[in-house]
């Protein structure tokens, strides 16, 4: 019954290929082994597109929201550091560091003395 929920909730297409499989663990892994390959492709277009946005004479508001689709895809692509030693924590205030730089960098220029 399981089996027959997971294959009917995915593309005809893709459920030919999991239709042979022989427990739901495996119907399950299958999509996940297929699809959740990390593309360097794809950290590099975020990347760049995230490095190159800037506010223009747009609303603050609609440049924030786009910088931060830019800042959760790259998180959710990029794997999370597991770590018990307490480096994460001065690994995330550098991410954070980071993220402010970048928002200054695309304000527009009528906003210099926010910079400061």
């Amino acid at each position: 019954m399981v089996i027959t929920w997971m294959l009917n909730t995915v593309a005809h297409d893709i459920s030919g290929i999991m239709n042979y499989k022989d427990s739901s663990f495996s119907v399950w892994s299958e999509p996940n082994e297929r699809f959740a390959i990390i593309s360097g492709h794809k950290i590099y277009e975020m990347q760049r597109g995230l490095f190159k946005l800037e506010q223009g004479n747009g609303f603050l508001e609609f440049y924030f929201h786009k910088l931060k689709g830019y800042w959760d895809e790259l998180k959710a692509l990029e794997p999370s550091i597991k770590c018990s030693c307490g480096a994460v924590k001065d690994w995330e205030f550098q991410i954070e560091k980071t993220r402010l730089i970048q928002f200054l960098m695309g304000l527009h220029s009528s906003c210099t003395a926010s910079r400061g």
